[in-house]
């Protein structure tokens, strides 16, 4: 599966994200614009490295972004029926 959704004709990406947090549980869908897909390396699991923050504050058009991690945050790509994932 590509990483970039302009090579998979069909547009930006649609997240579907379950925020478990026990005091504010909420489902979000964000909608993804090809510049916003950028593939993860092995190590990228682990947190987010210093080229990652600067893409980040690039595409987000922030000069310092502070990213607050999620814990246990699942999430599923949308897609048009009959294409499961």
């Amino acid at each position: 599966m590509s990483h970039d959704p302009t090579t998979t004709g069909r547009g930006p990406w649609r997240l579907l994200v379950l925020d478990p947090d026990i005091t504010d549980r909420k489902w979000l869908i964000a909608t993804i614009a090809p510049d916003g897909v950028r593939p993860a390396g092995l190590a990228d699991g682990v947190g987010v490295d210093e080229v990652t923050a600067a893409w980040v504050a690039s595409v987000a058009g922030l000069s310092r972004p502070s990213l607050t991690p999620l814990p246990g945050a699942l999430a599923w790509r949308v897609d048009e029926g009959g294409d499961p994932r």
